[in-house]
């Protein structure tokens, strides 16, 4: 496929039943060492509820879109949600993106209907215990059923968090972020920027019609909890407390659905 590798995915193939009804995925994922590095997990509205009490939630800029992430670690120090292992920090929450793969939709073309893709290079088809995503009768498992209803629904959240985070960015609430964070061994504070947060001056500011407009695709909730997800900034930096400076994004304080 010509279409841009997404997060996680060394290479990215079209899922065909006939050309590869001989694959085999485990019924449940328990090593999530893929993700070990990634520091920045893309995340979708439907999943702000449950990432809010475990992850600093930010706006990136990803060429004309504008993404929701959760950041999961700090620039040298990996994803601390997790271990050595492979495992995830327990009672977390992992994001749908994370539990989505090695298949994700993608759209083959502007405009094209989406389709279901896979990395082949994934550990997870590697797996001895892995069950067959084909059944002998060469229609899909139930397995298989799942991950192409929970990608069918995680697309379309995931457009429509484009869409609301769009507005918020249309409307001038977001603004860019930066950081002053005191990473461990380094005796200076490392200003971190490259994301964008929204600005609560700017928030209190918006006319009534602009008001209305983000309310009606329910972005105003989804800029209080940005707000208030930024007290978890301080479990990415070990016990250290993260140092804020005057453009800080706050002053005062498996698988079911995809986001569930």
């Amino acid at each position: 496929m010509n279409t841009p590798r997404p997060l996680f995915f060394s290479d990215l193939v079209a899922f065909n039943t006939e050309q590869h009804r001989n694959l085999r995925l485990p019924a449940q994922r328990k090593n999530f060492a893929f993700a070990a590095s990634a520091t920045l997990l893309p995340l979708t509205v439907a999943e702000v509820g449950a990432a809010v009490r475990h992850y600093p939630i930010v706006f990136v800029q990803e060429g004309e879109t504008v993404a929701l992430v959760a950041l999961t670690g700090l620039p040298g120090t990996g994803n601390r949600f997790v271990d050595a292992k492979g495992e995830w920090r327990a009672d977390s929450y992992v994001p749908a993106y994370v539990r989505g793969y090695p298949f994700i939709a993608v759209r083959p073309a502007p405009g094209a209907e989406p389709i279901i893709a896979f990395d082949p290079n994934a550990a997870d088809f590697k797996d001895k215990n892995g069950q067959p995503l084909i059944g002998s009768d060469g229609q899909p498992g139930e397995q298989l059923k799942g991950i192409l209803a929970f990608h069918g629904e995680y697309q379309g959240l995931a457009e429509r968090t484009h869409v609301i985070a769009a507005a918020l960015k249309a409307e001038g609430v977001l603004e860019e972020g930066q950081l002053n964070v005191q990473l461990p061994g380094n005796p200076q504070a490392t200003p971190i920027g490259g994301f964008l947060v929204v600005s609560e001056a700017r928030l209190r500011a918006l006319s009534p019609e602009a008001l209305k407009r983000l309310m009606d695709l329910d972005a105003i909730g989804l800029a209080y909890a940005h707000l208030l997800s930024m007290g978890n900034l301080a479990q990415l930096v070990d016990a250290d407390p993260v140092k804020r400076n005057a453009n800080s994004p706050a002053r005062t304080r498996n698988s079911k659905k995809s986001g569930e």
